[in-house]
């Protein structure tokens, strides 16, 4: 009996920090398919010597352009019922774009992999839950590359 009393206030302490491992982890795996899309529709691009694009799915959410998901595909814009390959939604989180990617719901390369949008801008993803942070910062550069930051988000 007093062995099954420590496992279980063990358990107890251990639970709250195994589900704040799983919700980072489930982040950087939003960051990893999002730059996943933008390398994979870069990459695409070069090979078929054309556009392709990331596309939302739903951009009419000005604060969770991205969030609903989004598709690589070809043409600009494509059409993601005939995608390269789709990522599913952010439940749970926001991909809200901003700077010069605000409001923006198609991402489009050339056949040199530069970006078509001469825009330089950032997709802010940011949990629901206030007690997961940090958020990341996706940048995308005017020629297109992305990277990512730990990002403060407001809550």
């Amino acid at each position: 009996m007093v062995a099954m009393a420590i496992a279980a206030v063990l358990l107890g302490m251990a639970l709250p920090a195994f589900n704040t491992f799983i919700d980072q982890r489930t982040m950087t795996a939003r960051v990893n398919d999002l730059i996943l899309a933008v390398n994979l529709a870069r990459s695409e691009a070069v090979n078929r010597g054309g556009l392709v694009s990331i596309q939302a799915f739903d951009a009419s959410d000005n604060n969770d352009e991205w969030g609903p998901g989004y598709c690589v595909t070809v043409g600009n814009p494509g059409n993601c019922a005939a995608s390269l390959r789709d990522f599913a939604p952010a439940d749970g989180a926001t991909l809200d774009a901003t700077g010069g990617l605000a409001g923006v719901g198609t991402i489009s390369f050339n056949g040199r992999g530069l970006s078509t949008l001469g825009a330089q801008g950032t997709i802010e993803l940011c949990s629901t839950d206030v007690t997961v942070d940090p958020g990341r910062e996706i940048e995308i550069n005017t020629i297109g590359r992305a990277s990512s930051i730990d990002f403060v988000c407001n809550p």
